[in-house]
């Protein structure tokens, strides 16, 4: 099964909107104590493990501003 290698949120658009963590049915963000260049507090990606790479947060989010990255494969499929 191919993982999420992290989840990136971009600091200087983000509106703190939580839809990502509303969208998400494996319960990876929760409200975080980071503010974004906007003064919002950012989601933070909590449970990164339950990750399915949906890309659900991704699609949803009104400013664009998720980033879901897999993990490259290794060298010989594995």
């Amino acid at each position: 099964m191919i993982a999420a290698e992290k989840i990136e949120i971009d600091s200087r658009y983000c509106k703190g909107c939580m839809l990502c963590g509303h969208v998400c049915e494996f319960d990876v963000f929760e409200v975080g104590q980071t503010r974004s260049a906007l003064d919002y507090l950012m989601p933070r990606v909590a449970n990164l493990s339950n990750c399915k790479l949906c890309r659900k947060c991704q699609t949803f989010c009104p400013e664009m501003t998720l980033s879901v990255v897999a993990k490259k494969k290794k060298e010989g499929g594995v």
